[in-house]
């Protein structure tokens, strides 16, 4: 019997959404199964939210349960999920004596997945089978959250073809290339980015915007990881600067064109200024990119509303941009210049295992990676969205 094909894929989010659906539309699993995943895993997203909001207003009710209740029908919440909310939260001690509420505690939070593996529909039953807790590092008190973990499938790449198994594992964005280069997965499919960021060690310059510049510039003989092509999703995202519009002017004026880091970019005068808001674990690429040290520019970790920051209090940050909708309805908020990195969802194969293993060929096949490029209309329709939040400094006259 041999091994099965082990696919990194998202184990949350919208990324997690767009390629569960491609390999439901490829034959790999059953739409309805994949319809019930994404919902359960967003329902959860959604109950974690919901607790979110309940400390505070907690805290702002007087750390009382009738107060607080009353004030989430003041909001229109639904009482039933409130009271339910409440009853399974965890409360502590506060320093100052009063009764503090938090998150669900994970125990508990397994026992809501418990009950949706009895549910009597089979799909939300396989569904829930297949998900596991995680801690939401990017919340403040670290909640338990129900994310995908695996499900295996009978691939059939094409008519007549041998059946191939394969195991969809949910591996976290910032992990997945460190598990192809380990031999740890076989096929990738996940955002590029994370790629630029864990292997710069292997790149002759790191001064790469997207996987195919990457590719032009990846050592082979360094590493077996290969990135075949993109998985054809159209799902571009840029790490885009963001200012306030003092700032975005200020940046037209001093021309320099609109991409970053060029030589002798007048622009990144103003990055210095302030530290920087970044993610931090982006930080190395951004250094790179930036040639940070040579030019001055320091790098703080953003707050979570770092949009907010940067329209309010005229800060500068890096920051991953997506349809540009959130830039769009927020006041005195401008993206300046191009993208400083492009990513999209690509396949990624560790070259050994693709050569020792028929069967990850054969599903790399069933994927037909594409090497077409449509950043340039995603730039267009990015541009359309954005309308005068977009700020292109143009060359230095």
């Amino acid at each position: 019997m041999t091994d099965p094909v082990l696919v990194a894929v998202p184990p949350k989010g919208g990324s997690f959404d767009d390629v569960m659906k491609r390999l439901a539309k490829l034959g790999w699993f059953k739409a309805e199964l994949i319809t019930a995943l994404r919902a359960l895993i967003k329902g959860d997203k959604r109950r974690v939210k919901l607790e979110e909001g309940l400390i505070q207003l907690w805290r702002d009710s007087g750390h009382e349960y009738e107060a607080t209740m009353r004030a989430a029908d003041r909001f229109g919440h639904d009482l039933d999920e409130v009271d339910a909310a409440l009853k399974r939260m965890r409360r502590y001690p506060g320093a100052d004596g009063r009764t503090e509420l938090d998150y669900t505690p994970g125990a508990e939070v397994e026992r809501l997945l418990a009950g949706l593996r009895g549910d009597a529909d089979p799909e939300v039953r396989e569904a829930a089978l297949a998900l596991h807790l995680q801690l939401d590092l990017t919340r403040p008190g670290k909640p338990s959250r129900m994310v995908f973990n695996h499900l295996e499938c009978d691939v059939l790449p094409r008519r007549g073809a041998p059946v191939v198994r394969a195991v969809i594992m949910g591996t976290d964005h910032e992990v997945t290339p460190t598990c192809l280069r380990k031999q740890k997965r076989d096929l990738s499919l996940t955002c590029y980015d994370a790629f630029h960021n864990t292997m710069l060690d292997v790149l002759d310059t790191p001064k790469v915007r997207d996987w195919r510049e990457l590719t032009a510039h990846l050592v082979q003989t360094s590493t077996d990881v290969r990135i075949l092509g993109s998985l054809g999703l159209d799902d571009y995202l840029g790490h885009c600067v963001l200012m306030g519009r003092q700032g975005a002017a200020r940046a037209k004026a001093l021309g320099g064109g609109p991409r970053w880091a060029g030589p002798g970019d007048p622009k990144l005068a103003l990055l210095k200024e302030r530290p920087v808001l970044i993610d931090p674990g982006y930080e190395e690429v951004y250094r790179l990119m930036l040639d940070a040290e040579a030019n001055g520019i320091r790098f703080e970790s953003g707050p979570k509303d770092i949009e907010r920051t940067c329209a309010e209090q005229e800060r500068c940050a890096l920051y991953i941009v997506r349809s540009g909708s959130t830039v769009a309805v927020t006041p005195n908020l401008c993206v300046v210049g191009e993208e400083l990195i492009t990513s999209e969802t690509i396949v990624a194969v560790n070259q050994d295992r693709l050569e020792r293993n028929p069967w990850v060929g054969a599903l790399v096949d069933s994927l037909q990676p594409s090497t077409a490029d449509h950043a340039a209309a995603w730039r267009t329709r990015l541009a359309a969205k954005l309308g005068d939040h977009l700020v292109l400094p143009g060359a230095t006259p």
